[in-house]
């Protein structure tokens, strides 16, 4: 037997290792594109869930409880991005009761609230359901949540009508950055 034929048996060149290694390397970036994409995506869906939950609360505890009931920041935050409280406002300074806590933790997580009247990241419930601005008229919001591109909205109605939508995916829910309804 030649021995270039023994010295061939057993193994694979340098440049197959090179092209298999070659090609997992674009499977596994085209893998962490995908994981990060859906990952996103199921950051804004919780969110977005939890947040039209906390709504619904919200209103139900206002009517139940005969109380104003506000949707607001944590304590020692500005915005809604890190999580909210349900507070249950009496209008005594130092006696509003705390109903619910919500902290996320989705550090791309960002929750925009626009309402009709330009107010804080505070929205609050009357204790007959409606949403209502801090001049005391009614109130409709819609709460814009985004991750790495992937969004996803709730829109409240002044009477508390909630409802999700997908911008791009959904006919009537319009994309970040156009205007408001108003």
């Amino acid at each position: 037997m030649p021995e270039s034929a023994l010295c061939r048996q057993g193994g694979i060149t340098l440049a197959e290792l090179l092209v298999c290694l070659a090609v997992l390397a674009l499977l596994g970036a085209a893998t962490y594109h995908a994981a990060d994409v859906m990952m996103a995506r199921q950051h804004v869906t919780i969110a977005a869930d939890r947040l039209a939950a906390s709504l619904a609360l919200a209103r139900s505890a206002a009517m139940a409880r005969r109380v104003e009931v506000a949707l607001q920041p944590l304590d020692g935050q500005l915005t809604l991005d890190h999580g909210w409280q349900l507070a249950a406002t009496s209008g005594r300074p130092g006696q509003d009761a705390v109903l619910s806590v919500v902290q996320l933790d989705a550090p791309c997580l960002s929750i925009v609230l626009r309402q009709t009247a330009r107010a804080s990241n505070v929205l609050r419930f009357a204790a007959v359901g409606y949403s209502r601005s801090e001049q005391g008229g009614f109130q409709a919001a819609t709460f814009t949540l985004s991750c790495r591109g992937e969004q996803r909205q709730i829109r409240m109605g002044a009477q508390g009508r909630i409802r999700l939508c997908t911008p791009g995916r959904d006919k009537d829910c319009e994309a970040w950055g156009e205007p408001a309804p108003p």
